[in-house]
C-alpha cells in the first residue's frame, strides 16, 4: 500500500507513476498531509540530504487533497514554471507546525491556499527542514512524470 504504480497509457509520451495520498484511518487531526511540486534538482537535494534547498523565493507548500490537486496541475497541464516540475512530494506534518506557518503567511491559489516557505514569503524553510531532520516531518513521492525513453 502506498507504493508508486505505473498508470501510463501505452501510447503516451511520458511515464506516469502515482501513489495514493496517506489517509488517517483513525481520524487523527494532529497530522496533516502537505504537498510540494518540484523539479529534478530540488528533488535530488531532498533525496540526498533530506532537506529542501533554498532555491526559490516563494517555495509553495499546500495541504490536503485540494493542495495535492494544485501541485499535480503543474505536471498534468500546460502551466510553465522555470523549475520544470517532475515530482509531487507528500509531507506528513504536525498540524500545529503547519497552522503556525499559515498564520505567518498564506496566499490564495487556484482551488487551494498555499504557504511560501521561501524568503519572499513566510521565511519558514529552515523550520521546515529542521522538522524533517528531527523526524517530525516525513515525506514520500506521490506523483512522478518522466519522458519515455
Amino acid at each position: 500500500a502506498g507504493e508508486l504504480e505505473d498508470i501510463s497509457h501505452p501510447k503516451s509520451t511520458s511515464k506516469w507513476l502515482v501513489a495514493p495520498s496517506k489517509e488517517s484511518l483513525d481520524g487523527d487531526t494532529s497530522r496533516v498531509s502537505c504537498y510540494r511540486h518540484m523539479g529534478d534538482l530540488e528533488f535530488s537535494q531532498l533525496l540526498k540530504h533530506n532537506q529542501l534547498p533554498d532555491t526559490q523565493p516563494y517555495q509553495t507548500l499546500t495541504r490536503g487533497q485540494e493542495g495535492r490537486t494544485y501541485c499535480e496541475s503543474y505536471l498534468r497541464s500546460n502551466k510553465f514554471v522555470d523549475t520544470r516540475p517532475t515530482t509531487v512530494v507528500e509531507f506528513d506534518c504536525p498540524t500545529d507546525l503547519i497552522e503556525g506557518f499559515y498564520s505567518i503567511q498564506s496566499k490564495i491559489e487556484e482551488g487551494t491556499i498555499s504557504h511560501g516557505l521561501g524568503d519572499k514569503a513566510g521565511r519558514t524553510l529552515s523550520q521546515f527542514n529542521h522538522a524533517i531532520s528531527s523526524g517530525d516531518i516525513t515525506w514520500r513521492v506521490v506523483l512522478v512524470k518522466r519522458k519515455k525513453a
